[in-house]
């Protein structure tokens, strides 16, 4: 659907990059973001999030992912909408009128919380929890 997207968004300050290979391109783009939208319903690891937050750029994610899970009240950090394109955009809007260092220094923190040990950590109690696994090795 990417050409009906940008036809859709011609004359917005929208940019359709496509895949980004290299790392450091990849965090320079998501730094120079004002919002990253998640609009999947369904994350697993977050980790399109977590890099984005880690970069200084807030999120706005479905209501029906995990991401709502590492928000967890970070307002100025992102937030989860219904999956509807009128709740993502009112959520943008709601992000970019916080004060730019504020919501930037508040996502930097929130990913900072989220190493991957507690991913992992997190995800192995969940599955223990879910099945007769008491301990994994």
């Amino acid at each position: 659907q990417r050409a009906r997207l940008e036809e859709r968004a011609a004359g917005l300050p929208v940019d359709f990059l496509g895949f980004i290979h290299d790392r450091g391109d990849l965090a320079r783009h998501l730094a120079v973001a004002d919002v990253t939208l998640a609009p999947g319903p369904f994350e697993t690891f977050c980790l399109a999030a977590l890099e984005s937050l880690a970069c200084g750029t807030p999120i706005v994610a479905s209501r029906s992912s995990a991401v709502g899970e590492i928000i967890d009240g970070e307002s100025a950090a992102g937030s989860v909408a219904d999956n509807t394109a009128a709740a993502f955009a009112d959520e943008v809007v709601r992000l970019t009128e916080i004060d730019e260092p504020q919501r930037r220094g508040t996502a930097r923190r929130l990913a900072e919380r989220s190493p991957w040990t507690r991913t992992i950590e997190t995800l192995l109690a969940d599955y223990a929890s879910r099945t007769r696994i008491k301990e994994i090795a």
